[in-house]
């Protein structure tokens, strides 16, 4: 696989992910409870796992 090729799937992975970890939190802001944390936890969890990898790249 080329190396741009391979550059714009990743690059279209972290937006679909980072995407979905946005749609997550926003989603479950509205109700209230234990559950609702835990996802909106594990959405911004999902955010920190994106921009650590995006980082990696950068050291």
């Amino acid at each position: 696989m080329k190396d741009s090729t391979r550059g714009a799937l990743v690059v279209t992975a972290r937006t679909l992910v980072a995407a979905g970890c946005v749609a997550v939190v926003v989603a479950a802001r509205t109700p209230v409870g234990w559950g609702d944390l835990a996802l909106m936890l594990a959405g911004l969890a999902g955010l920190l796992a994106v921009l650590a990898s995006y980082n990696r790249r950068w050291r």
